[in-house]
């Protein structure tokens, strides 16, 4: 009894009378026209906050290290920013669809202790500032911890600012994620043309990296351009895995489009060239190569801790943590959180599971995976031989074989003759793509943790691309699968606008009928005023008293 007591204390609060599903919950609802806030400034943004942040802005230090120069290098990362993604939602099933809820709530948790590592930093360079005794503070870690006690400080301040920030509703991030990347592309623009200018006065070119040759077999280059693809692609993936959980904010599809266009080809290829140019200059200014920022701060106020460099020094530390801060939000916390939503509606909502996100994050000890460029190497790879797949299957499934066109409302429903449910709720067409996709990889992954593993060269290769293969393989296998055997529904939508989401603009261009006209017309169900599944797996019941005069209920039509 006391058990039930404490479960029933934490289950998420809801109004009167609604009840919670996994199928639905307000977490995972189509957004009406008054929750769709985000436009052209706001996509750019969401896909700027992540290129003009620290991970970035470092990259190239994980792209060089593969035996490229900076010419070479700035051709995989423009190769990298030009593929491109869309997304959908159920491809493995209403049942099945928990594989890739589970995959992308791990990629949540990597990724947020490793980006909130990184925001760390910011803050030591904005604490840095303010007392020199907090720059230089003694070191009481054992020396097997890859780590300071001074870094482990900032770490834990950022965790805690930015678990504040879980309170605010993702569609309402888009003037914090727009202000964070103005401020930081000002203090990288400053950064780089500080170095810049320097390593000119001094040396007179950009500094040796940018006239270094390339020392590796002909025969090899091609193989390591598309393995700097990958480690690019892994390090903007939880972007692009998440972006169907903000495209329901867009108040225009056009917007979304040319604000996630414009924002790749521009921030996506200009932070990464500064970074490794930056690098260069300080390897011909100090004798080091800094590919960290926040390094190139905190060596400006070794070197002369004056109030002038002290102020430059706070403003490009706070800049850098608030674009890590807004992009781990975003990309991360929020998206794990709405995971988890879907998985434990009745618990957790997006607060307590971008909460959840972050304290299990912390079991990755992120300040472990810039201990060296190859160890960042194989945690990026790692990522695309898991997600690469995935994409790959919701870009055949959403543009190939549906024409980008499905019927919305059999997403709630786990009535046997909907579109979604397939085989027993599994797509087993998609589960064979994406261990066709998934499993050749393995052991390439198996061989980069362990070093003892011999495997052929070919196999190798698989796992360093994993971005082009495992992506374009499940792309076409699925599509040729559904063209012997197409799922049902493939290409159709609903006869109404059931949730009651759309403008009268899109419902023309849908052909769509309103929310109203499925009020007027006897069996139809608006979807949106249902929130319980019964025991037949139909969502009937617990319709708002408000609006029963309207609504017909007939089992047999939903």
């Amino acid at each position: 009894m006391r058990l039930l007591k404490i479960l029933k204390k934490l289950e998420v609060p809801h109004a009167d009378g609604k009840h919670l599903s996994v199928l639905k919950n307000p977490d995972l609802e189509p957004m009406p026209p008054s929750r769709r806030l985000w436009g052209f400034w706001s996509f750019f943004g969401y896909w700027a906050v992540p290129n003009v942040s620290i991970v970035t802005y470092s990259i190239g230090s994980s792209l060089l290290v593969l035996g490229l120069n900076i010419q070479q290098t700035m051709g995989t990362i423009v190769i990298g920013v030009l593929i491109g993604i869309l997304y959908t939602r159920m491809i493995f099933g209403i049942i099945g669809s928990y594989l890739g809820i589970v995959i992308r709530i791990m990629l949540s948790i990597v990724f947020f202790a490793s980006m909130s590592w990184l925001g760390g930093l910011g803050i030591v360079v904005m604490l840095s500032s303010w007392s020199k005794n907090y720059m230089n503070m003694d070191n009481t870690f054992s020396h097997s911890v890859n780590m300071t006690r001074r870094d482990f400080i900032a770490f834990f301040l950022f965790n805690v600012i930015q678990i504040c920030f879980f309170k605010i509703r993702p569609e309402k991030m888009g003037p914090y994620v727009n202000g964070s990347c103005f401020i930081t592309f000002i203090a990288i623009l400053g950064v780089f043309g500080y170095e810049l200018h320097k390593c000119y006065v001094l040396t007179g070119g950009p500094g040796p990296l940018w006239y270094e040759s390339v020392d590796i077999p002909k025969s090899e280059v091609g193989w390591i351009w598309l393995q700097a693809v990958t480690v690019f692609y892994g390090a903007v993936s939880p972007n692009c895995t998440n972006m169907s959980d903000y495209s329901r904010f867009s108040r225009s599809s056009k917007q979304m489009y040319w604000g996630i266009v414009i924002s790749v080809a521009t921030t996506g290829v200009m932070i990464p060239m500064m970074g490794m140019v930056t690098a260069s200059n300080t390897l011909a200014s100090y004798g080091t190569a800094m590919w960290l920022p926040t390094d190139v701060c905190l060596r400006w106020l070794r070197e002369n801790y004056s109030p002038m460099r002290r102020a430059a020094a706070f403003l490009c530390g706070f800049s850098f943590a608030s674009s890590q801060m807004t992009y781990n939000v975003i990309a991360n916390g929020f998206a794990g959180g709405m995971d988890l939503a879907g998985l434990f509606p009745k618990y957790i909502n997006i607060f307590r599971g971008a909460v959840l996100t972050a304290l299990i994050s912390w079991v990755c000890q992120p300040w472990n995976f810039y201990n060296s460029a190859s160890v960042f190497n194989s945690v990026m790879a790692s990522f695309g031989v898991m997600m690469c797949p995935i994409m790959g299957i919701m870009v055949s499934d959403f543009n190939l074989v549906r024409k980008r066109r499905l019927r919305v409302s059999h997403l709630y429903s786990l009535k046997k003759d909907k579109d979604f449910w397939f085989t027993y709720g599994i797509n087993w067409r998609a589960y064979l793509c994406f261990f066709a996709g998934t499993v050749p990889g393995l052991p390439g992954l198996a061989a980069v943790v362990n070093e003892n593993v011999r495997i052929p060269t070919g196999l190798f290769h698989y796992f360093q691309n994993s971005t082009i293969f495992s992506f374009i393989c499940p792309l076409i296998l699925y599509y040729l699968i559904c063209l012997v055997s197409p799922p049902q529904g493939a290409g159709e939508i609903d006869e109404y606008d059931y949730f009651d989401v759309f403008s009268e603009k899109e419902l023309a261009e849908l052909d769509m009928k309103s929310f109203q006209d499925g009020c007027d017309s006897e069996g139809v169900i608006p979807s949106d005023r249902v929130s319980l599944v019964d025991d037949e797996g139909n969502i009937l019941s617990s319709i708002d008293d408000n609006k029963k005069s309207q609504v017909f209920v007939k089992s047999e039509t939903v």
